[in-house]
């Protein structure tokens, strides 16, 4: 995942918990940077799909 204010590229798994006492409480499913603490939704499926169909498109054309 790339934060969308800082431009880190980091793995979403291994990114801090976003607020323990927020009353989303672990339902909101953000992200937060581990570099400058952005919070942004977590990438979808479906946009994790397109980001892997169009990396697999693009090495096989260069």
């Amino acid at each position: 995942m790339i934060c969308a204010f800082c431009g880190y590229e980091f793995d979403p798994t291994q990114a801090p918990a976003c607020c323990a006492n927020c009353a989303m409480s672990g339902s909101c499913h953000m992200v937060r940077c581990p570099r400058c603490g952005y919070e942004a939704p977590a990438e979808s499926r479906l946009s994790k799909l397109i980001k892997s169909i169009r990396r697999a498109i693009s090495g096989s054309i260069g």
